[in-house]
C-alpha cells in the first residue's frame, strides 16, 4: 500500500512551506504547519507517527493524496529547463503588423475561453497542441519565439499588461504553438505574503517576464 499525489493537484515547497495548486480549478492551498509537516515526511518517505496517520486521513479525504496498491511517490513540480535568459526592450526582434495582429487575435480568443470554458479545459487544450506540434530547426524556433514575444512586447501600448499574467500567458503560449515553437507555460508561487504568477518560456528564454520579475517564485506547475 501506497500513497500518490491526487490526479488534479500539483506541489512545491517554497521556504519550507507546503503550497498546493487545484490544476482544475486555478485555485491554491497552503497547509497548515501540523499538515505540512505530515506531508513533507510522507513525501520524504521518512517514518511516521500516529499523528500522521489521522492528518493524512484527512488528506486523502480532501482527494490531496490517493492510497493506492503498489509503492506510490509524490515529487513536486521541477523545471524542464532552468530559466537563463529573460526577455526586455534590448531583446526585441523584428516583429511585422501579421505578428502583431496573431497576438491581438490569441488574446482576444484567451479572453473569451477564460469566460466560456473550464481552466482544466483550456490547459488540456495546451497539452494537446503540444503534443501535435512538429519539431523544427532549433535557430528557426528561436528567432520565431522572439519573433513572437516581441509582438506581444508591442502590444503593451494598445492593451494593459498589469494584472494579466495568466490571460497573458496563456495567450502568448497558444500562439507559439499554433506557430510550431514549442514553449512552456509555467506556474510559480511566493510566500510571505502569497503570491502566484505565470510566465511562458521558450527552452531557457523566459519570453514574457525578465530573470528578476521571476526570481522569487518557484515552479508549481509546468504545462
Amino acid at each position: 500500500m501506497g500513497y500518490c499525489l491526487g490526479k488534479k493537484w500539483s506541489f512545491c515547497v517554497p521556504e519550507d512551506q507546503v503550497v498546493l495548486m487545484d490544476i482544475e480549478n486555478n485555485a491554491y492551498v497552503m497547509l497548515p504547519p501540523s499538515l505540512g509537516a505530515s506531508f513533507e515526511r510522507l513525501r520524504k518517505q521518512e517514518p511516521l507517527d500516529c499523528g500522521d496517520v489521522s492528518y493524512l486521513e484527512a488528506l486523502v479525504r480532501a482527494g490531496i493524496i490517493e492510497q493506492q496498491e503498489a509503492e506510490g511517490s509524490i515529487t513536486h513540480c521541477s523545471l524542464p529547463v532552468a530559466p537563463e535568459r529573460g526577455f526586455d526592450e534590448q531583446d526585441l526582434a523584428s516583429w511585422s503588423v501579421r505578428d502583431m495582429a496573431l497576438a491581438i487575435l490569441a488574446l482576444g480568443k484567451t479572453r473569451h475561453a477564460l469566460h466560456q470554458c473550464s481552466f482544466a479545459e483550456i490547459l488540456a487544450e495546451i497539452r494537446d497542441a503540444k503534443c501535435r506540434a512538429d519539431a523544427t530547426v532549433a535557430g528557426s524556433e528561436d528567432r520565431r519565439a522572439r519573433e513572437i514575444a516581441s509582438a506581444f512586447y508591442r502590444m503593451n501600448a494598445y492593451v494593459t499588461r498589469y494584472d494579466q499574467c495568466l490571460l497573458r500567458s496563456l495567450a502568448m503560449i497558444r500562439c507559439l504553438l499554433a506557430n510550431r515553437v514549442p514553449a512552456d507555460l509555467m506556474f510559480g508561487v511566493a510566500t510571505r505574503p502569497f503570491r502566484a504568477h505565470c510566465w511562458v518560456q521558450h527552452r531557457d528564454l523566459v519570453l514574457n517576464d525578465t530573470l528578476e520579475g521571476i526570481r522569487n517564485y518557484t515552479p508549481i506547475l509546468v504545462i
